[in-house]
């Protein structure tokens, strides 16, 4: 027999298929959902490798056998670090310099080979003895360079191409722009100030395959930070136009020590810092310093690291450890785009004009609009015309909340300490940043 479906049978149909729909979108929309295509996302983005590194090795007493060694290595994987730069006494020993190694290919860390200043024979002989171990990523040519050294360092670098492999990175670290003009041994010139000649002089001459610097800010006494946080600016400026220009990665050096006139950046202060050199779009920072060097004040002191002198973790070991997991559980997402200016939010005078103004932008594609009461720098970035927002808290003593609202809704990603935060599809977005914090939103 025939069915016959009579309105009010059709109605209730009707109504039984609507509710079964939003039964369905109910429950994808469940947190526990969301979290669930979260946590799914996740574990499929791959994960880019942030270039995390140290300077000053744990000294001699503390690496006497293959196994100090081993274990010395160990110590720096906990610590999320996975670059090294030799010191002196390790690279002109080769017995020494065998068991580093041995450690760091055992401990998946990759070497930077410090070259001694004396002679280009010399330095080329320790580059054969180390070219083909795969634990060595490259070589750093000189540390704060002056100018006069430019024309060796060109020779040496060239020697080195020569007889290394391609993936070998060739590099050197440039002085920052608060040293005594005399320092540079340069010039300024038409449109360029000493310092910028200083950075243009060493990539047109030596041609390095990366450009690294090293700038620290933080005094013993917080009353210098202000004018010290516009320098900062300006240098990281100068680095990122640099970069560009010279079409190669920009890497620099966070402070998480003290010296002599200087203070030791508590949690907040190196949240600041690493966040500083990501939102510029570096491709990787190092730590100064790991090791203590010397139980003995030298001309600038004790330097004071994340290990002492005789080899006990310290606080700043605990913090950089801390502050390297926050970083890392991003993945690493950011490093895919390359910086192409910034919008400065509620941003002290002194500070907004310290920024090259031809990288300051009032809004960035879909980005109309920021609110905050606090203070923010925003990284604009791009990836084949996908857009990044890098969102920082430029305040290193509040915490702030910040909403970002678009012109239209569209897919976005938050990636933070957490890892991935915030995932939806809306015009606007809202995080919350602890003091000196970033996080990294994608927009489709």
């Amino acid at each position: 027999m025939k069915k016959i479906y009579t309105p009010k049978k059709i109605i209730l149909f009707v109504i039984s298929l609507a509710l079964i729909v939003c039964s369905v979108v109910f429950y994808k929309n469940t947190p526990m959902e969301k979290r669930k295509r979260m946590k799914l996302v996740y574990e499929q983005t791959e994960k880019t490798e942030l270039l995390l590194g140290l300077w000053e090795t744990p000294v001699r007493h503390l690496v006497t056998t293959q196994e100090d060694m081993d274990r010395r290595y160990a110590e720096i994987v906990e610590c999320g670090m996975n670059l090294v730069y030799l010191r002196d006494f390790e690279v002109n020993d080769f017995e020494q310099l065998t068991k580093t190694l041995n450690a760091a290919e055992k401990n998946g860390v990759k070497l930077l080979v410090s070259l001694p200043k004396s002679s280009i024979e010399k330095s080329l002989a320790i580059v054969e003895k180390t070219k083909d171990y795969p634990a060595v990523f490259g070589y750093n040519l000189v540390d704060e360079p002056r100018a006069s050294t430019f024309d060796y360092y060109a020779q040496l670098c060239d020697a080195i191409k020569a007889i290394v492999p391609e993936d070998k990175v060739i590099m050197g670290n440039l002085l920052p722009n608060y040293a005594a003009a005399s320092v540079y041994e340069t010039t300024s010139s038409e449109g360029m100030t000493i310092y910028e000649n200083y950075i243009d002089l060493f990539m047109n001459k030596v041609k390095p395959d990366v450009l690294s610097f090293d700038h620290y800010p933080f005094m013993a006494s917080t009353d210098t930070d202000f004018s010290k946080i516009s320098l900062m600016i300006e240098n990281f400026c100068i680095i990122r136009n640099a970069g560009k220009q010279y079409n190669l990665d920009t890497w620099g050096f966070v402070q998480d020590s003290s010296w002599t006139g200087t203070r030791i950046p508590n949690d907040d202060e190196l949240r600041f810092l690493s966040n500083f050199h990501l939102i510029f779009g570096l491709k990787s920072y190092s730590y100064f310093l790991y090791c203590q060097p010397s139980n003995e004040p030298g001309p600038e002191g004790i330097f004071e690291g994340m290990l002492t002198f005789d080899g006990e973790q310290t606080d700043i070991y605990r913090r950089v450890q801390k502050q390297n997991k926050d970083i890392n559980a991003m993945k690493g997402v950011y490093l895919n785009y390359e910086n192409e200016g910034f919008i400065l939010h509620n941003l002290n005078f002194d500070h907004e004009i310290s920024f090259d103004r031809n990288l300051v932008f009032k809004t960035y594609k879909n980005l109309n609009k920021v609110s905050s009461k606090g203070s923010l720098v925003i990284g604009c970035f791009d990836k084949d015309g996908k857009t990044g927002l890098y969102v920082m808290n430029f305040d290193y003593t509040n915490s702030t909340t910040a909403t970002l609202e678009l012109d239209n809704k569209c897919d976005f990603k938050v990636w933070g300490a957490d890892g991935l935060e915030q995932m939806d599809k809306e015009d606007s977005i809202t995080i919350k940043l602890r003091p000196g914090e970033g996080r990294f939103i994608e927009l489709n």
